[in-house]
């Protein structure tokens, strides 16, 4: 690990695992250590505790602070790799108030938006898109 930094949250280990907020010791998300380069994850807890986690693994040569704008796969709240399907990390959305993050995954593809559209509105315009095409 090049760098490894954790502000208002606490890991289970300095790499991944169940991470918990400081101030009231709720399990926050969890991290897949072997699902990233580089991560970087703000949030608010419940609580109003503002957490920051800043992974940097060997190998990345991503800055986090550049605009992506692309979005992973998101199943049952765990983000994943749209290209290789590597799960990166897991939020639950009914512990914070809000999170923004930055994730490079193991093979290289970059990732910081939140999906726009609710799930089922996306499986809607897709079968849409499908159908479209067959006509």
């Amino acid at each position: 690990m090049k760098k490894v930094c954790f502000r208002g949250l606490w890991p289970l280990s300095k790499s991944g695992g169940l991470v918990f907020c400081k101030n009231c010791d709720k399990i926050v998300g969890s991290i897949n250590k072997h699902g990233y380069r580089r991560l970087s994850i703000s949030l608010i807890c419940t609580c109003g505790c503002y957490g920051n986690v800043e992974i940097v693994a060997d190998g990345s040569l991503s800055d986090f602070t550049e605009k992506i704008d692309k979005a992973p796969d998101f199943k049952d709240s765990v983000v994943h790799c749209k290209e290789c399907q590597t799960p990166i990390f897991g939020i639950l959305e009914n512990r914070v108030e809000n999170y923004s993050f930055f994730a490079e995954c193991v093979c290289g593809a970059k990732y910081d938006t939140k999906p726009q559209i609710h799930k089922r509105l996306g499986e809607t315009a897709k079968l849409l898109k499908q159908n479209k095409k067959h006509l």
